[in-house]
């Protein structure tokens, strides 16, 4: 090995060595904040319970009980719930109508082609009533006002529906 610099003029020394660099470090304090244990001011919770003084203290007015004042307490996963099982008897009526267009396809057209589609699934038939019937209560009656809305409305009459063609079929 020889002392002879190395190619572009590099200075001697162990092949692969490391070169140092020297870093000025900030010189600059930081400003402190002053840490505190408090948390941030979150909104209310809708589940949290609400503190109530019963009896009232004097001179002070008596909450409302009424309809309208029941509403500000409604839990909106009743609604939720609600719609996803309105959607779910939906889904029923979907795949109702594909067994029937799949019937018609496989046999043809007949006298009893309602009748023989909701035979092969009775069971299904009474579960999708009483889902049904479950997402009308909850989106009619568990929601308050808002409940009344279109989509209430139409579990309502999916509901009188669903159970109507059950009992056609499946009561004696």
């Amino acid at each position: 090995m020889s002392d002879a610099p190395g190619p572009a003029g590099s200075a001697p020394g162990p092949a692969g060595s490391d070169e140092q660099f020297v870093v000025p470090l900030p010189t600059q304090t930081l400003p402190v904040t002053q840490h505190t244990r408090e948390l941030p001011p979150t909104a209310p919770s809708p589940y949290a319970v609400q503190p109530g003084r019963w009896p009232p203290p004097a001179g002070a007015a008596a909450t409302s009980t009424s309809p309208a004042g029941a509403d500000t307490a409604v839990d909106p996963l009743i609604g939720q719930v609600g719609g996803a099982l309105f959607w779910i008897a939906v889904g029923w009526w979907l795949f109702f109508v594909v067994r029937l267009l799949g019937r018609i396809v496989r046999v043809g057209f007949g006298d009893t082609l309602v009748i023989r589609a909701i035979d092969v699934g009775a069971e299904e038939t009474v579960v999708a009533a009483v889902l049904s019937v479950v997402a009308t209560l909850l989106l009619l009656l568990g929601r308050g006002r808002s409940g009344r809305s279109p989509l209430g409305w139409a579990s309502l009459v999916l509901a009188v529906l669903t159970v109507v063609i059950t009992a056609w079929r499946l009561l004696p």
